[in-house]
């Protein structure tokens, strides 16, 4: 039986039809409408003829994952206070299950990508911010108010740039992917940091300094993920993960020089590897895990 996965994003609506494998069998997306009421008719259209056990949904944080009301997600300015699963069980007529995207993203890793096998995964997406899911003995983690894997504030130096709503030396505001781009424009190199990381596997020494940096902060917070969780293995996904081939065995290094000598040849980390389909993928299999 096939699956049904929606992915919310602020730029777009994305949603799939998933095999038992997760291989995407139908596809259908749209730009995500001001207006959340067009979103949820638009899914209950589009998901008429489309047969599944199950219906689930990937979106932005904040929410209330398990009543399914987004609250202040900051890229949905207009879906504030929206109880998105009790709208689109009513005009759907199928049970809606309702995660953080990134909590999604790590369900479908675990599942059908990168962290298949593993007892136990992190998975760790860094892009306009940074956040995490934790699949623990195949459980999902989200915690008592559903911030577990808010990874982003978690501090990991002792000054940093002011980002509204974040600790000071969090780990979102020195090294999430916008983070990254501030400090190459600053230093005058444009492209964000796709660009800053071409630069840097060609030798240039102004990008290689701010690469080296971002490693060490990012160092840090995987580090402080391996000796909170102690997982199997942690995935990196996210936009700057394209850049991976580049920066992976620095990072590995650097995290290996962080934790305890015993865990170090322990240290594995993965590149994610679902890509553009892992939100709709792992809204699909949200079913699937037991959340905590």
């Amino acid at each position: 039986m096939q699956e049904i996965g929606i992915d919310i994003g602020g730029t777009s609506i994305r949603a799939a039809c998933v095999d038992e494998k997760g291989h995407v069998t139908a596809f259908e997306q749209i730009k995500t409408p001001f207006d959340p009421e067009e979103a949820v008719r638009w899914i209950a259209g589009t998901i008429t003829t489309w047969e599944s056990s199950s219906l689930g949904v990937a979106a932005p944080g904040p929410l209330q994952a398990k009543e399914g009301m987004f609250l202040d997600p900051p890229n949905l300015p207009g879906w504030h206070g929206f109880p998105f699963k009790a709208s689109l069980e009513s005009i759907s007529g199928r049970t809606v299950l309702m995660e953080n995207d990134a909590n999604a993203a790590a369900a479908a890793e675990w599942l059908h990508g990168a962290g298949r096998g593993a007892g136990s995964m992190a998975y760790v997406t860094i892009s306009t911010g940074v956040g995490a899911g934790l699949i623990i003995d195949g459980r999902l983690v989200g915690g008592f108010r559903g911030n577990g894997g808010e990874v982003g504030n978690m501090i990991i130096a002792d000054n940093g740039p002011r980002q509204p709503g974040m600790n000071n030396g969090s780990w979102e505001s020195l090294a999430s992917g916008t983070a990254l781009g501030k400090q190459a424009k600053a230093a005058g190199i444009r492209g964000g940091a796709p660009e800053l990381f071409s630069l840097a596997s060609g030798g240039d020494q102004t990008a290689e300094a701010l690469v080296a940096e971002w490693v060490d902060y990012t160092a840090r917070g995987l580090a402080n993920l391996f000796h909170t969780v102690d997982p199997d293995c942690i995935v990196i996904g996210g936009g700057v993960s394209g850049s991976a081939p580049y920066f992976m065995t620095h990072l590995k290094e650097a995290v290996a020089a962080k934790v305890y000598k015993s865990a170090a040849d322990s240290v594995d980390l993965r590149t994610a590897a679902l890509g553009r389909t892992t939100g709709v993928i792992g809204a699909a299999v949200l079913h699937r895990l037991i959340r905590v």
